[in-house]
């Protein structure tokens, strides 16, 4: 009925295993949290559509783990029979984190400021390594102290300038998966704690031959997550405003486009995914399919459609109103 990916597995990157990589001792380097339990093995020429090959035997990837849909930069390191395991060189990065350092990357001049340091949001430090003859940063993450002060710790994980190339370009494909996934799993995972708390009702039928239930639940989450997004968006216009007022001011007075454009990632990883679906539930929890649905709904539902449907509510000004506002704009 609907699919999830499209063609994006076509457009990644894939360079031929290089047989001079040095192996490692899978007992000591090997980072088991790094590997779903539902794994299945992969070589270099096979590969999940949620790993992006950004040269050498470095992956981007997005895994998800406990409610939460994370995005990892990885060396792997292959067995003698070709499969990939991950090792610990590598950073595991939350999606805003990912797309503040992706911005910052895109235009970074590593030749002209040698030896420099940046720091992204508080959780990632990036080094500059280069030269006049190679390009070489290390990304490592970092958390802040009660005393304000900053410490590391051993994630991390060293790119050249072939690396960083293809990890520029692999941007919308990586965005694309984490939208998937921020849906498929995390999503997902609070819809479905929530509808096991809704009481059993024998009189429910549902007739599995109509497919009318699922489109009503695709329904009617758009205009939830338009509504969050909506909320979330006008927070963000706020707050970057130098002139806070509780009228409409000057800097507030831009097109639903362009706050759309601007806006749009940056709210997506701000949403309270939790709350989100305590609120689809119970907007939908007299409706028998509900239950049904339980396990696989958006697996089911086209997710690009989804975001496409919410971008065209929220441009457009649908249905803003049929959901009360956010507590944490009060």
């Amino acid at each position: 009925m609907f699919s999830c990916y499209g063609e994006s597995s076509r457009k990644r990157k894939c360079v031929p295993l290089n047989n001079n990589v040095k192996k490692v001792f899978f007992n000591e380097k090997v980072d088991i949290c790094a590997t779903p339990s539902n794994s299945k093995e992969f070589t270099m020429a096979n590969f999940p559509d949620h790993m992006f090959h950004i040269g050498e035997m470095i992956f981007i990837s997005v895994n998800t783990f406990q409610k939460h849909t994370r995005v990892h930069i990885r060396v792997y390191a292959a067995d003698d029979r070709g499969i990939l395991h991950p090792t610990k060189s590598g950073v595991s990065l939350k999606p805003e984190v990912w797309s503040a350092l992706h911005s910052k990357l895109s235009c970074f001049r590593p030749r002209e400021d040698f030896e420099s340091a940046f720091i992204i949001k508080k959780d990632v430090c990036v080094f500059n390594h280069s030269d006049k003859d190679n390009v070489s940063v290390s990304i490592q993450r970092i958390f802040q102290r009660k005393d304000s002060s900053f410490q590391f710790v051993p994630e991390r994980v060293l790119l050249n300038g072939d690396n960083l190339d293809q990890l520029h370009d692999s941007y919308e494909l990586v965005l694309k998966c984490v939208k998937n996934k921020l849906l498929t799993y995390t999503l997902s995972e609070y819809v479905m704690a929530e509808v096991d708390r809704l009481p059993e009702i024998d009189s429910f039928y549902y007739d599995v031959d109509s497919p009318h239930g699922l489109h009503e639940l695709f329904e009617s989450l758009c205009k939830c997550l338009t509504k969050y997004v909506f909320n979330t968006i006008s927070l963000f216009v706020k707050l970057d405003c130098d002139i806070v007022l509780p009228e409409i001011h000057e800097c507030m007075n831009v097109s639903k486009r362009d706050c759309f454009d601007v806006y749009f990632e940056r709210a997506l990883y701000n949403i309270d995914w939790q709350a989100l679906a305590v609120n689809f539930v119970s907007l939908n929890k007299n409706r028998p399919y509900i239950k049904f649905f339980r396990d696989d709904m958006f697996d089911l539902m086209e997710i690009e459609n989804v975001f496409k449907k919410v971008e065209d509510m929220y441009v457009n000004d649908y249905a803003l109103d049929l959901l009360p506002s956010l507590e944490f704009l009060d």
